[in-house]
């Protein structure tokens, strides 16, 4: 009976032993891909999404390219946009919900003062980086067809999904259902 007890607990060690390496396996080999350069730069589904360097609100300097392996929803906003507004406290809670390691957020302000956009970020909670923008240039690369706009961009850098207006319980932020 010791015998039989023996083989079962050395099995045992063998298959979690076993189990724990081929998890570190993939684990190492679900980091990001390399992006290949045959995928086309732009801004609509299926496109590799346009690098960009912004400051913050906060004076931080943000690269969309440094964000390779999260997530990335980059929003076109303005303060004064109504549609802006009423998307803005289901952004908030979805980011408090959702940001970390995995997931981030972007706001991308349509050329207005740092005033209006810590104003605007106060009213409504955003916790994410907002983007100064107010020579308009970033937005003469991701160029909104209304306000707001949002871009889903994969751990890839690869656009999954662009979405016109606000983003509320009603149109929720479910970038599968969209595909």
């Amino acid at each position: 009976m010791k015998k039989t007890w023996k083989r079962i607990i050395i099995i045992g060690l063998i298959l979690l032993l076993g189990g724990k390496l081929a998890y570190d396996l993939l684990e190492e080999n679900s980091q990001p891909e390399i992006i290949s350069s045959d995928i086309p730069i732009g801004i609509t589904k299926g496109e590799r999404a346009p690098d960009f360097v912004g400051t913050t609100l906060a004076g931080d300097t943000i690269q969309l390219s440094d964000l390779r392996g999260k997530t990335v929803l980059i929003n076109v906003f303005a303060s004064w946009c109504g549609p802006c507004q009423l998307e803005a406290p289901h952004l908030a809670q979805v980011y408090a919900d959702l940001g970390g390691e995995d997931v981030e957020f972007i706001g991308l302000n349509l050329e207005e003062s740092p005033a209006d956009v810590a104003a605007f970020r106060a009213k409504f909670g955003w916790d994410f980086p907002m983007v100064l923008n107010q020579d308009g240039s970033l937005t003469e690369i991701y160029l909104p067809l209304g306000l707001p706009t949002s871009w889903f961009i994969d751990p890839q850098g690869i656009i999954q999904y662009v979405h016109t207006g606000p983003v509320t319980h009603s149109v929720p932020l479910n970038v599968s259902a969209r595909q």
